[in-house]
């Protein structure tokens, strides 16, 4: 059983991000270190474990810790067997990708297309890519969509507070494909399970109370009670001052690494940097959230 007394948690120094020490998931966490876990994952919005050694079991049954696991609506994507598991990697197998390629390549929060958009990612690193110098690709950079929200301007504030946008799962796809491509196809299905929603513009964390900005550029499609002459530049500045610099942490991944981000309270972007032959492959569960308000 693993104890509390051998857990440390020590913050990125950036807007959001902490490690933690002294946790070995491999072994059943007491009630209290979970509990120590679960609150520096609400301050922090990202937390990570270095050095880990997992079963998919394992990392499954720490997800669901936190929630009930969703089932990623990519199911030729997912692990055989464990449908609850989402393979992130760019490995290919009889000519095809045996996951996405594609995921997270562009500035998102995880399934905001969703009525019930998820909790957490948890993702568990496997395989990363580097250069023939060793040097590190692929890393993941993070923005806490909390710090941006509390640094913007009074009268931003006042003008979008009570606002929604319009979420777009098909929107989001397009401008991926236009951004980066894409590795996938989009079906019917998965638009039929994806319909436009609005979320407010503003969602409050359900656990801290802090407002968080959510919009993304490209997936918001619209903001409710305003002409898109006047909604569509307001997303796009809203957008960017979300991914600034000071709001950021990026992860330079180790095989090895547990790492899991709040979709409420930050945004994420996967850094492309590695070529086919540079391998990577995360495993990533997905434990679902609350209503957005």
């Amino acid at each position: 059983m693993q104890t509390v007394a051998a857990t440390s948690i020590v913050p990125t120094g950036a807007a959001l991000g902490a490690e933690i020490h002294g946790v070995n998931l491999a072994r059943d966490l007491d009630a209290e270190t979970f509990r120590r876990i679960e609150d520096a994952f609400n301050q922090h919005g990202v937390v990570f474990f270095r050095g880990q050694a997992i079963t998919v079991g394992q990392q499954i049954a720490f997800a669901r810790r936190f929630g009930e696991v969703e089932i990623n609506v990519n199911t030729q994507a997912c692990l055989s067997g464990h449908p609850e598991v989402l393979l992130v990697t760019n490995i290919r197998e009889n000519g095809r990708y045996i996951g996405l390629a594609d995921a997270g390549t562009t500035w998102h929060t995880d399934m905001s297309a969703y009525a019930c958009p998820p909790r957490c990612s948890i993702l568990y690193a496997r395989e990363i890519p580097s250069a023939a110098d060793r040097t590190v690709l692929g890393d993941t950079i993070f923005a806490s969509m909390a710090a941006a929200h509390d640094a913007l301007a009074p009268e931003i504030r006042t003008r979008l507070a009570g606002k929604r946008s319009t979420h777009s799962y098909l929107a989001k796809m397009m401008a991926r494909k236009e951004a980066v491509g894409l590795t996938r196809e989009i079906t019917p299905e998965h638009l039929s399970k994806t319909p436009p929603i609005a979320h407010p513009v503003f969602r409050t964390h359900p656990v801290t109370g802090r407002k968080c900005i959510y919009v993304t550029e490209g997936e918001c499609t619209g903001i409710e009670g305003m002409a898109d002459a006047e909604a569509l530049p307001l997303i796009s500045e809203l957008h960017r001052h979300s991914i600034s610099a000071r709001f950021q942490y990026r992860h330079r991944w180790k095989v090895g690494d547990v790492l899991m981000w709040d979709n409420c309270s930050c945004q994420h972007l996967a850094v492309r940097d590695y070529s086919e032959d540079q391998r990577r492959l995360m495993h990533r569960v997905t434990v679902n959230g609350s209503v957005p308000f």
